[in-house]
């Protein structure tokens, strides 16, 4: 066996280096963990940026996509026939899906149209509590610059942008010839007024847009935009596809209506949970309220990469780790058994040496006396030739579980069933032992049955078997002075037992015993000699004929051994 101060220290040697490469292991991906989190932040940022910057193009297109809406039907309405304004206007809320509907009042600001009944019912109650809340004129006329100074930078932004884009259009449409003298003479010296509203009520938004004629005598004559349509052509204008797809929203903060994308058949429910946002609202004086979404560091393609990096590395050290010592000590383990059994190995050899070195003393011993004719009396020659056909037979049990071990070992034995009668084979193995037995002053007992009870087994490998069970009694229980020997029948095979009075065998010993170079460690198994080979050649030689060797405690006292063979 490997010394306890050498298992401490193979330990040490395993142990030390392993959980110092594993600490040096969890550092580096405690590390790399820290990198990747700045890397993702750093690109939740970038795609924080990117979104706004996004959504601020997105809003300027509304902006200005709003802006050629109100200026086309501006025109339009400013091109209506003085007089027979309602005529033009029954047409054009029939041909232009832009327009919801149109208005007209008198010079009290009473509505003419729409009329009270039909389906302009609803629209009319918007615009009388419109007219109500902008009866002045002025109010009417005021431009929604004041408001300015409250908004917020991007907001300021935006509009500075679609300022600047509006402005260079018109200069483009001014060079390019699109609009003629009469265009802007009527614009800037008709004395006509010009403007839009936005308005909210119980029934949600409206943008009205209206004009004064030129006479002012305070009529009104206007156009209610179709949101509806607005925003379903508006929706186009956001992202459809890319990494970006999906990841934008345009919604109305002052009504209670559902947040539609544009991709509804396919919604990303990350888009809708992901949290910050970037809020671009529209100007308030084209749709207050409406804002364009977009959802920071959403990507449908990627998550974070660094998500679970930690943990999954972490356990693939762990396993290494665990790998590494399993196998180290797989393999200390493997060195002390390897070395436990060259142990016995040199203990089977210096028994064995010692059992044959017994027998061959005595039978050179006597042998020599006789051959010199030192002996006279032909009593003593006798007892002394009995000695020597004894320790022979001993010699000879010795030589047959060397070549039976060795054989076994190297998984070269080989059976030579033949047709047997167990009850005669029994019979002549224990006439042959019963002189040994009356030595050890033991009283053979047989219960054999009288009908033949024939087999077919390897004859050699059975009288070993039971050679070694004999043997087994007679240095272990001798102090017994009983061994019983009984043979039975079974259904499908044949049992044998060989039972004594010795002390028995401890509980925790009675499967070890058939293992090799094992001796129950008590006085009596110490004062006889012996390797521990005999039970154990008997268990593999009785599987080897397709049976079993097994130990019993007997009752009142002893063991049984347990032979079955098919």
């Amino acid at each position: 066996m490997i010394a306890p101060r050498s298992v401490l220290l193979y330990w040490l040697l395993l142990l030390l280096p392993t959980l110092g490469a594993g600490g040096g292991a969890f550092w580096l991906l405690q590390r790399e963990q820290t990198r990747i989190d700045a890397q993702a932040a750093a690109a939740a940022e970038s795609s924080r940026a990117a979104i706004e910057a996004r959504a601020r193009l997105i809003v300027e297109n509304i902006e200005l996509f709003i802006g050629d809406v109100q200026t086309g039907l501006m025109e339009s309405l400013r091109a209506l026939p003085a007089g027979q304004e309602a005529p033009a206007l029954d047409e054009w809320e029939k041909t232009n899906p832009l327009v919801r509907t149109t208005f007209l009042t008198d010079s009290q600001r009473q509505l003419l149209r729409p009329t009270p009944s039909g389906t302009g019912a609803t629209e009319r109650t918007s615009l009388q509590a419109w007219l109500l809340s902008n009866y002045s004129q002025s109010k009417i006329a005021a431009s929604p610059s004041q408001e300015r100074d409250a908004e917020p930078e991007v907001r300021r932004e935006v509009s500075s942008n679609v300022a600047t884009v509006q402005s260079a259009r018109s200069a483009v449409k001014d060079v390019a010839g699109l609009r003629t003298r009469q265009d802007k003479h009527s614009e800037y010296s008709s004395g006509e007024q010009t403007g839009w509203t936005p308005w909210r009520d119980s029934s949600g938004l409206h943008l009205i847009g209206w004009r004064t004629p030129a006479a002012g005598n305070g009529a009104l004559v206007g156009v209610v935009v179709q949101l509806s349509e607005i925003r379903t052509r508006l929706e186009s204008l956001l992202p459809r596809e890319g990494e970006l797809a999906d990841a934008f929203l345009l919604r109305d903060r002052g009504a209670v209506i559902q947040e539609k994308r544009y991709r509804a058949s396919s919604p990303d429910a990350r888009a809708k949970s992901a949290v910050p946002e970037v809020v671009v609202p529209v100007a308030t004086s084209f749709l207050p309220g409406w804002e364009v979404v977009g959802v920071a560091g959403y990507s449908p393609q990627a998550g974070n990469p660094g998500r679970g990096f930690l943990l999954i590395g972490g356990i693939l050290v762990a396993t290494f780790m665990a790998a590494i010592l399993a196998g180290g000590g797989l393999l200390l383990d493997q060195a002390s058994r390897s070395a436990a059994e060259a142990a016995r190995k040199t203990s089977f050899v210096a028994n064995v040496s010692h059992e044959f070195k017994t027998p061959l003393t005595t039978i050179r011993l006597y042998a020599e006396l006789l051959a010199q004719k030192r002996v006279k009396d032909a009593g003593q020659a006798s007892d002394y030739l009995h000695v020597i056909g004894q320790e022979t037979e001993r010699l000879t049990r010795l030589v047959n579980n060397a070549l039976d071990f060795s054989r076994l070992e190297q998984g070269q034995k080989r059976y030579h069933p033949v047709p047997i009668d167990l009850t005669t084979e029994i019979t002549r193995i224990l006439e042959v032992q019963a002189p040994r037995m009356a030595e050890a002053r033991m009283q053979l007992i047989r219960r054999l049955p009288d009908s033949p009870t024939s087999t077919s087994l390897d004859r050699d490998a059975f009288k070993q078997i039971l050679l070694n069970l004999i043997d087994n009694a007679c240095k272990y229980a001798a102090e017994g002075a009983e061994l019983l020997v009984t043979l039975e029948s079974l259904p499908k095979g044949f049992r044998i037992q060989v039972s004594d009075r010795g002390p028995g065998v401890p509980a925790g010993h009675r499967e070890r015993i058939f293992e090799k170079f094992h001796r129950v460690n008590n006085d009596l198994t110490s004062a006889q000699n012996g390797a521990g080979l005999g039970l154990s050649i008997a268990r593999q030689l009785a599987r080897g004929l397709g049976g079993d060797l097994h130990h019993e405690p007997r009752s009142g006292g002893g063991s049984v051994f347990v032979l079955t063979l098919p």
